[in-house]
């Protein structure tokens, strides 16, 4: 189960958008998050964050379906809804300490991105890292939308975390820039130095961690989540710079991207229907999501054995109990959180797939706090 975490992250995924005469095109690049497949890095960094912490192994993955043996495989891989559940696991067992996602940020090296990584690491210059970078974030573990915009003789690489649900927003948006941080460090071959850290967090009581890690003027409470620089500072020349290296890894990149779009169709629909923040999106609004038509959506959907109405009963099916379970909700809230005309129609198509009302299932089930 979702464990409490449904309702996640949407995006609009990996197109790089440039305005002329910027070089490679970063300026106003925009990635949002996607329900993609990543790695198992980002899982284990938190799981060693937490075991340092004193958070056992089995209760930072609880809920998640994540075995604890995947944690020793590098290609292993979760799902972006399996990482949400052990974030929200870590910041619950450790009261949401702030400056956690720093920490776990600051363990993802360059290297387990693995081809990405070398992609960046081989750029002439950080403007075409960036570039990079953003064109195939999917390749990442990244939780918030990331646009890299050029205003005046500042750049601000912005990250989005409007989709990351509340309980960890805070969490992913120190973890992302931590491990952006380390990244920069990684492929500048030198400590990156921001001009400034931009954070929507609330000034906390003890901000020593932040100062820390930022080594620059952080405004808390600010509206926005930035990472601010020279806008000069994307023509430097990068210290391992080979660009025949990095058009190879480009190329593999785009591989690794049109093979996993051909082969987990389905399994993107469904996790997009499992996170959807408002209610069922119909196939039109779906579709546009993923960035194909609605007749492609149907054609790739039949060609893997499914429809989207089923895909949709499922996702009503599996978010309706996970809501009786987990969130405490009336059966009228849940009817208009799945879409349905009334609760009437909700409690029929629940007795469909369970053969017993919400209520039923409910005392049957008690429902856990999260």
């Amino acid at each position: 189960m979702l464990g409490g975490l449904a309702v996640l992250v949407l995006g609009n995924g990996g197109h790089a958008v440039g305005r002329s005469g910027h070089g490679a095109g970063v300026d106003e690049v925009s990635t949002a998050p996607r329900l993609f497949p990543r790695g198992i890095a980002g899982v284990r960094a938190m799981v060693d964050v937490g075991v340092e912490r004193g958070v056992p192994v089995p209760a930072c993955l609880d809920g998640s379906g994540v075995d604890e043996n995947a944690l020793a495989d590098d290609a292993a891989h979760v799902r972006a809804w399996q990482e949400l559940v052990v974030a929200q696991n870590l910041v619950r067992a450790t009261g949401d300490a702030p400056g956690l996602g720093l920490e776990v940020g600051s363990r993802i090296p360059l290297r387990k991105y693995s081809v990405w990584g070398f992609a960046l690491l081989a750029s002439p210059t950080l403007r075409e890292a960036a570039a990079v970078g953003l064109r195939y974030l999917e390749l990442t573990f990244t939780m918030v939308g990331i646009h890299l915009q050029e205003e005046g003789d500042e750049v601000h690489l912005v990250l989005d975390d409007g989709f990351v649900p509340q309980p960890v927003r805070h969490f992913f948006v120190e973890r992302e820039m931590a491990n952006i941080r380390t990244i920069l460090d990684t492929i500048l071959g030198r400590p990156f130095t921001p001009l400034r850290l931009e954070v929507r967090i609330p000034r906390p009581e003890k901000p020593a961690a932040y100062e820390v890690f930022a080594d620059a003027p952080i405004a808390f409470g600010a509206p926005r989540n930035a990472i601010v620089t020279l806008a000069a500072v994307l023509e430097q020349s990068l210290p391992q710079a080979d660009r025949h290296t990095m058009q190879v890894c480009e190329r593999e990149c785009s591989l690794l991207l049109a093979r996993r779009a051909h082969t987990e169709f389905a399994a993107r629909v469904r996790e997009l229907l499992m996170q959807w923040p408002d209610g069922i999106p119909d196939m039109g609004v779906a579709a546009a999501a993923l960035h194909v038509s609605t007749r492609t959506l149907h054609r790739r959907l039949a060609v893997e054995g499914t429809s989207y109405r089923r895909l949709v009963d499922g996702a009503r099916h599996a978010r309706a109990v996970e809501m009786l379970s987990t969130l405490g909700l009336g059966v009228d809230q849940i009817a208009v959180r799945l879409g349905y005309a009334d609760a009437a129609a909700f409690i029929r198509a629940f007795r469909r797939w369970t053969g017993a009302t919400p209520g039923a299932y409910r005392t049957r089930v008690p429902t856990r706090p999260y």
